[in-house]
């Protein structure tokens, strides 16, 4: 017999019957009989992509005929022992069709129960190689929901003497790991801001993003850590931008903490990487061993929807081609085929936070209220916490929420438990803060615009991005549990939030969503082995890198290094906004012939303005939030801000106090409000707009979102700043704590610094005192079970007491 391959396979009549069963189109017993005998013919052979069709063939045969006796036989002698249990306990095969070996197959499947969950044969080799290699760095290749985030829980137990820190990409991702991790371990601290460190620590266990992990470092010279877990690593290989080098951080954080301890374990894990060697990170020798998951379990369904032609086809990413369906021209609009097509979980993916609120309102506007009480509550909440006018009690009222960067952070934890709990929340629209790794139920998928930022979505993205639906845990619930979902179905519309001249095969091309595709990693981080970087990026990172140290790491003669103390603060803080090394010695002698101290918020912004801004590289955009505190504007309404922090105002007011100042500007003057812009202002951007043609409801809602972004503005950027002025005895401690965490109340910082939000830890110091202790000399603060019950009672609003049950293990 000729090698069988998908191309040879394509030019036979194999497609024919193919595509029936893809359609669903019925089928007779004959040629029902003809699809196993060619599914159990593919699986045996060694191509791997013939032998994944072969199961593919299985579980359309599944689906459409409800016989699950070839699968069972199929996954259990494949070690997809979580299918052939599901289908043996859950439907009853074991009663029906039970026999001798049967019952043998099923104690034998005991040795894959781990924690009261079965896995899969390639989820057990996983967690015993985990085991196997504790002492020996890492990288494990692994698809979402193969319990990752189990096995980073375990190498924190089993390393009960390391100091541990997991490093993830964002602060959401922050908190839930935070979460996860205190579930198993119970109250013993974990480390989620710098200030958080104590000296008298016997064993540390952080989780960070890299940019707190480096300010750790550098407050702690003497901190070392035994392990590092690099969360979502992939994000190792992305390119730097001008205002953003998040990259290059993450790298560094990596070499810093090697030059600290030359027998540093580093363990990167992540979803998807082509070559492994990309992950070779300059400047030390971690020498890791490897585990590649290449488990079969899902199956992708991609349909794409052209609702401006009536067009709707299935994409088969084995035969390579599109294979129209029998429902064309039946939904006018986006809204109407999601609904027609949604399942009792649905995530809606938009790429631009103002779209996905645009649809927010147009799929809710075709939904009815939901009578719940608990729905209700929530609605009342929200209204309660942030202003009557919210879109988002207002959606969440017909069963539609929606999740972004500019959602408030404790208002985002809410609604993502609301969303997990309540059957009657149906739809998550949301947009790429969800490839960070949130974790949240779903079984259905739809893609309403192919962009990621201001690009195509890359493979990876889009891998990524499909890999959060059917997770194991949907798929072998014992009550909700579907073999249906190992089929995800992933929709593509071609409507009115996706660009005209999109086309499903260029889709399929930039994506690779074809099974014999093959893509590269695209290393862009200079300070990686194997980078595509140019010489002028690497000398940039080298440079990066030997002056945020006090120890020579890079040691090239050629790598300038700063001769002053605030150049060497400017490194250490991550500032980039002029060339360092050419103005040290300048700024040093002006900030020498200062005579004074900010005692203010005035003097605080003179001498940002007097140190820093003025001295703006012109290769900076003129559209960037940072360019904008040149001007002395833009510098007063940071200041108005922050004292609304300092102030300790609620969220609630602080909205009303946005729309009050909004109210003292010029009927046609353009505002700042970046992403949410309708406006042009010199550049090409739509980031402005004139607040003053806007209704009272469209005012509350960009007040916000935008203050959100201005406060992660602040947070992000100003805040390192401020910490050069602090450490060059240019700003007193109590204001620098003031502007810092709002309070320079020690109890009160130690409550923020656990995650509890200004407004919040007043609430509790002030009525649940007797349910928390904080410990100063630990920078600690352990909270008591009751207080949840005890906020219940008294009826608090349930986005503080949801705050207080993420931020602890509650």
């Amino acid at each position: 017999m000729k090698k069988i391959t998908l191309s040879r396979l394509k030019n036979t009549e194999f497609p024919t019957i193919y595509n029936q069963l893809l359609l669903s189109d019925e089928l007779n017993e004959s040629q029902l009989k003809t699809i196993l005998a060619l599914s159990m013919a593919f699986i045996k052979f060694q191509n791997k992509e013939i032998n994944d069709l072969g199961y593919r063939l299985i579980l359309l045969y599944s689906r459409k005929t409800r016989d699950y006796k070839p699968l069972y036989e199929i996954s259990q002698n494949n070690g997809l022992i979580p299918i052939s249990k599901y289908i043996y306990s859950f439907l009853g095969y074991g009663d029906k069709y039970g026999n001798l070996q049967t019952e043998i197959n099923d104690i034998q499947n005991n040795k894959y129960q781990i924690n009261n969950v079965y896995r899969t044969k390639e989820q057990k080799n996983l967690i015993d190689f985990t085991y196997e290699n504790q002492q020996r760095s890492k990288v494990i290749i692994a698809p979402t929901s193969y319990g990752k985030t189990e096995l980073i829980i375990d190498m924190i137990q089993k390393n009960e003497n390391y100091n541990i820190c997991i490093v993830t990409p964002s602060k959401s991702l922050l908190a839930q790991t935070k979460r996860r991790i205190m579930k198993v371990i119970g109250n013993k601290k974990i480390i989620t801001q710098p200030e958080m460190y104590s000296e008298s620590e016997d064993r540390v266990v952080a989780v960070l993003t890299q940019e707190r992990l480096l300010r750790l470092l550098q407050l702690h010279k003497e901190l070392s850590f035994d392990m590092l877990i690099i969360d979502e690593a992939h994000n190792l290989l992305e390119k730097s931008q001008k205002d953003s080098k998040r990259s290059i951080l993450l790298a560094s954080v990596i070499i810093l903490c090697f030059s600290k301890n030359n027998n540093l374990i580093c363990n990167f894990v992540t979803p998807f990487m082509k070559s492994l060697d990309n992950l070779k990170v300059k400047y030390t020798n971690i020498d890791f061993v490897s585990h590649i998951v290449t488990e079969f379990v899902k199956s992708e369904l991609f349909y794409f929807h052209d609702i401006r032609e009536g067009k709707e086809e299935l994409y088969d990413q084995y035969m390579n081609n599109f294979i129209p369906t029998k429902n064309n021209s039946r939904y006018q609009t986006d809204s109407e085929l999601i609904l027609a097509k949604a399942d009792e979980k649905n995530i809606i993916y938009l790429n631009k936070p103002k779209d996905l609120e645009k649809f927010a309102e147009e799929l809710s506007q075709n939904k009815n209220i939901i009578e719940s009480p608990i729905i209700k509550k929530a609605v009342s909440d929200l209204k309660n916490f942030i202003h009557p006018e919210y879109n988002l009690a207002r959606f969440l009222e017909h069963g539609v929420i929606y999740h972004h960067g500019a959602v408030p952070e404790s208002v985002r934890f809410f609604i993502e438990d609301l969303y997990v709990n309540n059957p009657e929340l149906k739809f998550l629209i949301a947009n790429s803060t969800l490839l960070e790794g949130v974790n949240i139920p779903a079984t259905k998928m739809f893609i309403l615009d192919p962009f990621k930022g201001r690009g195509y979505m890359n493979p990876s993205s889009f891998k990524n991005l499909i890999g959060r639906i059917c997770r194991f845990s949907e798929i072998f619930d014992d009550e909700r549990g579907n073999l249906d979902y190992l089929l995800p179905e992933v929709h593509i519309l071609k409507g009115q939030y996706c660009f005209k001249d999109f086309t499903p095969k260029g889709f399929i091309r930039k994506t690779k969503c074809s099974v014999i595709a093959d893509f590269d990693d695209v290393n862009e981080n200079p300070l990686l082995e194997n980078s595509i970087s140019d010489a002028e990026e690497i000398t940039d990172a080298n440079e990066f890198i030997e002056n945020i140290s006090d120890n020579s790491i890079v040691d090239i003669p050629s790598t300038r290094k700063v001769n002053t103390f605030f150049g060497k603060l400017c490194f250490q803080n991550n500032i980039n906004i002029f060339d360092i090394v050419t103005h040290e010695e300048e700024i040093t002698a002006e900030i020498n012939d200062l005579s004074y101290i900010a005692t203010d918020l005035n003097i605080v912004f003179d001498l940002l303005n007097y140190i820093f801004f003025k001295r703006m590289s012109e290769e900076i955009n003129s559209n960037s939030n940072i360019r904008r505190l040149q001007d002395v504007k833009a510098r007063n309404f940071y200041k108005m801000i922050l004292n609304w922090r300092m102030l300790g105002m609620k969220t609630s007011d602080m909205v009303l106090q946005m729309l009050a100042y909004w109210q003292t500007l010029e009927n046609d003057e353009l505002t700042y409000v970046g992403r949410w812009g309708d406006e042009k202002r010199g550049g090409f951007r739509e980031l402005w707009t004139i607040v003053a043609n806007k209704s009272n409801s469209e005012k509350v809602n960009l007040a916000i979102v935008r203050l959100k972004e201005e406060f992660d503005f602040i947070d992000n950027e100003i805040i390192k700043y401020i910490e050069v002025l602090y450490q060059l005895e240019l700003l007193e401690e109590e204001l620098y704590l003031k502007l810092k965490y709002g309070t320079s109340d020690a109890d009160k910082i130690a409550l923020i610094n656990c995650g509890i939000s200004n407004y919040l830890s007043d609430l509790l110091r002030e009525k649940y005192s007797d349910f928390f202790q904080i410990n100063l000399e630990e920078n600690n603060v352990t909270f008591n079970k009751q207080i949840i019950e005890a906020m219940e009672n008294e009826k608090e609003n349930g986005v503080l007491i949801t705050e207080v049950k993420i931020n602890s293990n509650l």
